[in-house]
């Protein structure tokens, strides 16, 4: 029995030791292929190109003591863009219009002007009826008591109560509730706010199963999960080698503000994990019609949780494990 258990162990880490290699080439061709990289002037790509740039120009107008020549070349980045979407007649998108309030703002609350951006000014003036599209981006002024509106009066009965539930009555999720959960999980932060996340939700018994079947932690209840959501992140929004592995980091951040979004709404979920290989991607992509940019970086099972349920009660370690402090010594 020894011997065939260590067999066994011995041909998982040889197999294993071959996946390797297939998932790392199979996750790199996807970002060559979808990936910002090889900037095409696409609507979408574009997109994520003026979130990245306009943002750039908020946090210029959000510095306490700004000098006067700062947020310039962002400022012209962002109309040498526009000026290349004009050729592409594809309408502008919705970071491009808030872009241009954003750019508008910048240039009002500027108080050097000199000829070296009469691009910027010219361009501005000659485009002033795209600045009131959107009533939103920039800066805005905030009182300390304003970022303290957020405080809770028992945190740790909010986070302590959240568990991963299993057990649902079968009852549909109402779809506002969903649209709610996922209007609060937008203040997820992104990095320069591109936003890249995508939600497919899921809620006929054929697509739920047609997922899980390729999802191997719904084992003994995922036939009776009312609500499926596939959470993921569009390579598009990421156009350099060292953000290979943004999308994860940002898909994954969201993940989590959805799941408390949900919690604070009385929605029980679970987290499922998709730690799967190339085919079990591609056979998902067969069965689900996700976007071929989009990356899967995991499942959402949410319902009503019963009256009376069994959860798992997991021990955590206690934080001085996982925590170092690195300034002046006491």
């Amino acid at each position: 029995m020894k011997i065939l258990k260590s067999l066994k162990a011995t041909l998982r880490r040889a197999r294993n030791l071959l996946y390797l290699p297939a998932g790392c080439i199979y996750d790199a061709c996807r970002f060559v292929v979808h990936s910002g990289i090889w900037f095409n002037g696409g609507a979408i790509k574009r997109d994520y190109k003026a979130v990245k740039i306009y943002h750039r120009i908020e946090k210029c107008l959000a510095f306490r003591n700004r000098r006067p020549s700062s947020g310039w070349d962002a400022a012209s980045d962002f109309v040498y863009l526009m000026e290349k979407a004009k050729h592409q007649n594809d309408g502008l998108k919705f970071h491009e219009l808030v872009g241009m309030k954003v750019l508008d703002d910048f240039v009002r609350a500027s108080s050097v002007i000199g000829n070296d951006h009469s691009d910027v000014i010219e361009y501005v003036k000659a485009n002033s009826r795209l600045t009131d599209f959107r009533d939103q981006g920039g800066v805005k002024r905030l009182r300390a008591r304003d970022v303290q509106l957020g405080i809770l009066d028992d945190p740790e009965k909010f986070f302590l109560s959240r568990h991963s539930v299993r057990d649902y009555k079968s009852i549909a999720v109402e779809k506002e509730i969903i649209y709610r959960a996922l209007s609060l999980a937008l203040k997820t932060p992104s990095v320069c706010n591109r936003q890249a996340w995508f939600v497919y939700h899921l809620d006929t018994r054929p697509l739920i199963d047609a997922a899980l079947m390729l999802q191997n932690g719904n084992r003994g209840f995922g036939h009776e999960i009312p609500c499926l959501l596939i959470v993921a992140a569009d390579l598009s929004a990421f156009d350099t080698p060292n953000e290979r592995y943004q999308h994860w980091i940002d898909g994954g951040m969201f993940a989590m503000s959805l799941v408390l979004s949900l919690h604070s709404l009385g929605l029980a979920s679970c987290c499922l994990n998709w730690d799967q290989g190339p085919l079990n991607d591609m056979r998902l992509r067969n069965a689900i019609p996700l976007k071929s940019r989009h990356t899967v970086i995991m499942m959402i099972a949410v319902g009503y949780c019963n009256d009376e349920i069994n959860v798992c009660y997991s021990a955590r370690k206690p934080w001085p494990d996982f925590y170092e402090y690195l300034g002046n010594p006491e």
